[in-house]
């Protein structure tokens, strides 16, 4: 099982980008979140934002416990000040089912 919190943004204070990147590093650890994806990215369709970050948990339990933990949203607040974008928890595939069934997309 897995599941990942996507973030897409524009940073609009790239002065302070490296604060944010530090001090996310003690929290993904703390909370088992592995970086898979950290990039500009270039659309190939559709919209987007032009940076991605993609994290990794184990389930989507330890995603939801990581997003919504007092330090992570320490860490909100700080990208709410230097970037604007979206954030979302998606489950891996073998957990897709489940979620979808426990009504958390409704």
């Amino acid at each position: 099982m897995s599941a990942y919190i996507v973030f897409n943004y524009v940073i609009t204070n790239r002065s302070r980008i490296d604060e944010l990147t530090q001090q996310s590093l003690a929290v993904n650890e703390q909370y088992g979140a592995k970086v898979v994806v950290g990039s500009p990215v270039k659309t190939v369709e559709g919209k987007t934002l032009p940076n991605m970050v993609i994290l990794e948990f184990i389930n989507f339990e330890a995603a939801q416990t990581y997003y919504h933990s007092p330090e992570h949203q320490a860490l909100t607040l700080l990208r709410n000040e230097i970037t604007e974008g979206w954030a979302t928890i998606v489950p891996g595939d073998s957990e897709t089912q489940a979620i979808v069934e426990s009504g958390y997309f409704n």
